[in-house]
């Protein structure tokens, strides 16, 4: 299970830089914004201030750039996810998690608010586990997968 942690800047691992209208220098914020933009991206100034915030070198921007364009998920351009307040870290293969999981933490608290102990089968990233361990007073928390990503 990957690590979670509170929210606060990246520290995933330097990604390998790759080839890129780019790298020649540093990309402006502007030329991020269009480059997501331009890849249908939605929120491409939202997404540009977290990917300049996360990226340590220009390399590092460019690849995270040119990740981003070409379909690759924001939480695994970066390596993390928000999931109610906490900073939970994600890779490849492991469940995402997303702002209607949360729902299911809402409901878990409302079902038993008081809870000693915490499972999460299938846990994935442990965003489920680790948002009720944060919620309730110091549960008992098992958290598991059988997938190895996770």
């Amino acid at each position: 299970m990957p690590p979670t942690f509170p929210a606060s800047p990246s520290s995933s691992p330097s990604p390998a830089p790759c080839a890129s209208p780019f790298s020649a220098s540093l990309p402006s914020r502007d030329s991020v914004v269009a480059a997501l933009r331009g890849a249908g991206c939605v929120f491409a100034e939202d997404e540009a201030a977290l990917i300049l915030a996360a990226a340590r070198t220009a390399a590092e921007l460019t690849a995270m750039v040119d990740r981003r364009v070409t379909g690759l998920p924001l939480e695994l351009v970066l390596g993390w996810a928000e999931f109610r307040g906490l900073r939970v870290a994600v890779a490849p293969g492991v469940f995402v998690p997303r702002r209607r999981t949360e729902f299911l933490v809402s409901e878990a608290l409302a079902h038993a608010p008081d809870a000693d102990v915490v499972v999460d089968l299938c846990c994935g990233s442990g965003a489920v586990g680790a948002a009720l361990a944060a919620a309730l007073d110091r549960p008992e928390v098992h958290a598991a997968d059988v997938d190895p990503a996770a």
